[in-house]
Formats: C-alpha cells, structure tokens, sequence
C-alpha cells in the first residue's frame, strides 16, 4: 500500500508539474494572445488615415489596431516602438 501512495503522489507530482511548463512556455510565447502586439515593435507602416489629436487606427494582419502617437497626417510612415495593452505605441519617421 505505501508503494501506491508514492507511486500515485509521484504521478500527480510529475503530471501538475509538466502541466505548470506548458503553461508557462505559452504565456512566454510571442504568439501569445496577450503578446500579440509585440511581434510589431520594429516594422515600419503607412498610414491610410494619420493619426490626430494623438490617436489613429491601422490595420495589421487579420485586425485593426489603435495607435498612440505624435499628430501626422494620412499616407505618413511611422514606425512601431511599443505595445500598451492593445494599443500600438508609433514614432513619426523623418520624410
């Protein structure tokens, strides 16, 4: 009987274990949802819209993201330097 118990506690032990590692290997991943912005920090975008009084939209992949950023008008370059939430953090690049 004590061989069971150890056996079973060492098989729960092992089992809730690996499943911590997953876990946490995903929320780590750059393809986690709530790190889905960051895969955008460097590329460059034109913008279809500008963006005024400090906010805009774009449209990145398959969703429309709002950007945070100085005033620049439609057809502006701007690049992605940071991610707040599910707004993108943009930078104006010089013309």
């Amino acid at each position: 009987m004590t061989w069971f118990v150890v056996f079973a506690a060492s098989a729960f032990g092992l089992w809730f274990w690996r499943e911590y590692r997953v876990q946490r290997a995903d929320m780590e991943s750059p393809m986690a949802p709530h790190r889905a912005g960051e895969r955008y920090i460097g590329q460059v975008v034109t913008l279809p819209d500008g963006i005024e009084d400090g906010s805009g939209r774009v449209k990145l992949g398959a969703r429309q993201w709002r950007l945070r950023g100085p005033n620049v008008p439609a057809g502006a370059r701007v690049r992605v330097t940071g991610v707040d939430g599910s707004t993108l953090i943009v930078d104006r690049l010089p013309s």
